[in-house]
């Protein structure tokens, strides 16, 4: 009698596993599908961080930050280097 209650405990278990992994890939099957067709909310996040680092406003920004760290390099107070003696 053990036995077959054994066997009934164990088939419940796996029916359990199987059931939980059959309905996690049937969940998963719309997921997978949506990044094939290139909808992919990463896809348009990059797609926006790339039009704002390459549009004019950027370049503009870029010059502004060279000119400045230029001035910065330039007009900072030298440091004289003593030999050791």
């Amino acid at each position: 009698m053990k036995k077959l209650r054994l066997a009934v405990f164990v088939c419940f278990q796996l029916l359990r596993v199987f059931t939980a992994w059959f309905s996690a890939l049937v969940l998963a099957a719309p997921a997978l599908a949506q990044t094939a067709t290139g909808n992919s909310p990463w896809e348009n996040a990059v797609n926006v961080l790339q039009q704002a680092f390459t549009s004019t406003i950027a370049r503009g920004l870029s010059l502004v930050a060279i000119v400045v760290a230029g001035l910065t390099f330039a007009f900072a107070p030298s440091r004289q280097m003593s030999a050791i003696p």
